[in-house]
């Protein structure tokens, strides 16, 4: 069941994002007047649809290869004449037809409907969840770690800074706009032999996969500390002086960070006796504590949980709150890593096998929505790439164009857009064989 829902997840997230990127060429395109022949989500090899119909001369369907989609235009690979470049014949309403500058619109429209996707998003969630946060998040509070915080190397007590070199503040950054990244640095503060120093963590993108399919709180989530609630009359700490709200630190020698950590530990213990370390007008004291005839120590605790801070957003707030999100998912798109070499090819691409694993085997439509958007901002990177074949490769010829005076010429284009479905299929083969071997290794 897991693995259908993944599937389904999969195939619906893609449908949405592809839609979403030709309809942004598509709305272009007729508002220039620009003639479109055919709007299909996933391909119609061989002529071959599930389901078509024809509406004001678009011809809309649902192929059977499901890899993508497109729209087709008159005139988008035909604005040249072989020998000199000068354009043929030009019908009403081809694409070859219009200007330069609408041109440009109509390539980039498909990546700007992706960003727009993003940006309402990440809003309507804020609307809809509110943007609560936790105060001083960096500093302030520690971190429980869960199973697969474990694995990554974080420890009960560790305190968020940041995440490559960027300030964290809100936890589903951790598994939304840094999701598709490489291998990621996780800066934490950690107490050793009573002195905090800084731990650069490496998170491998086999951590994030590993969380496909669990709540986020399985990485880490905010660690509740506590204080004495009330101390027992007659009790051993009622005699050591301790009082309500003095802080326990340690029990039987050992380090406390959490409450949830103190009744785990306090639970297994069969002595009848416990040693506290206590801090009592900020000093530290040994207490011994005895059990009662009720098998109680003679205290109470009060958890302190991590304040929330409830913030109230106007829609314009909304917005830009939802923009900013947006394009940090946008920017954080690996290459500089690359390009640097401060990760490898292998670790910075993530192919469709990697993406349906990322969806997980559990439906949860918040977490679908975020990844939606990143996805969104992802498709909208990869269109910009100067490849003959892509949105951004389209909009390098047309300014070519209007630098020249004139198309490129027919042989050149042919032989780039060759090209560069060669280099497409090439690098789909070898994303679809990082994903297979990272699938093998989880």
């Amino acid at each position: 069941m897991d693995i259908v829902i993944m599937i389904a997840q999969f195939i619906l997230g893609i449908s949405i994002l592809v839609t979403v990127h030709e309809l942004g060429h598509f709305i272009a395109a007729r508002a220039f007047g620009i003639r479109v022949e055919k709007f299909y989500l996933f391909f119609d090899a061989w002529g071959l649809s599930l389901v078509k119909f024809k509406k004001n001369g678009t011809e809309y369907g649902i192929g059977w290869l499901p890899l993508g989609g497109y729209i087709k235009m008159t005139g988008l690979h035909e604005i040249d004449d072989e020998e000199d470049g000068s354009r043929s014949n030009e019908q009403a309403g081809s694409f070859s037809s219009k200007p330069a500058w609408q041109r440009l619109i109509v390539m980039s429209g498909g990546v700007l409907l992706n960003l727009i996707l993003a940006v309402l998003i990440f809003s309507v969630q804020t609307a809809i969840y509110g943007k609560d946060y936790i105060r001083k998040l960096k500093t302030d509070y520690e971190i429980l770690p869960g199973e697969i915080g474990l694995k990554a190397g974080l420890l009960p007590g560790d305190k968020v800074v940041a995440l490559d070199g960027d300030s964290v503040f809100y936890q589903d950054e951790l598994l939304s706009t840094r999701i598709l990244k490489g291998n990621t640095i996780l800066t934490v503060i950690r107490t050793k032999a009573n002195e905090k120093v800084h731990m650069h963590l490496k998170i491998s993108p086999e951590i994030m996969r590993l969380l496909a399919d669990k709540a986020p709180t399985e990485f880490f989530r905010m660690g509740t500390i506590f204080k004495f609630d009330s101390i027992y009359t007659n009790s051993d700490l009622k005699t050591a002086g301790i009082q309500k709200n003095d802080r326990v630190t340690e029990l039987d020698g050992k380090p406390l960070n959490f409450y949830e950590d103190f009744l785990v530990r306090l639970q297994k213990n069969k002595k009848k006796q416990i040693q506290l370390t206590v801090i009592h007008d900020g000093k530290a004291s040994q207490v011994i504590a005895h059990k009662d005839k009720d098998g109680h120590f003679g205290f109470s605790l009060q958890a302190i949980h991590p304040q929330m801070k409830p913030v109230e957003i106007s829609v314009p707030q909304n917005l830009s709150y939802g923009a900013g999100r947006a394009w940090s998912a946008f920017s954080d798109n690996g290459l500089n890593d690359i390009l640097s070499g401060r990760i490898k090819v292998a670790d910075a691409v993530t192919g469709p096998i990697g993406i349906a694993v990322l969806f997980g085997g559990s439906f949860d439509w918040p977490r679908f929505w975020r990844l939606l958007a990143v996805l969104s901002t992802a498709i909208a990177f990869f269109n910009l790439l100067p490849l003959p074949v892509l949105d951004g490769g389209q909009a390098f010829f047309i300014g070519i164009e209007a630098i020249r005076g004139k198309p490129i010429s027919t042989t050149i284009t042919a032989y780039l857009q060759i090209s560069g479905l060669v280099i497409l299929a090439l690098l789909a083969i070898y994303v679809c064989f990082i994903d297979i071997i990272r699938l093998v290794n989880i």
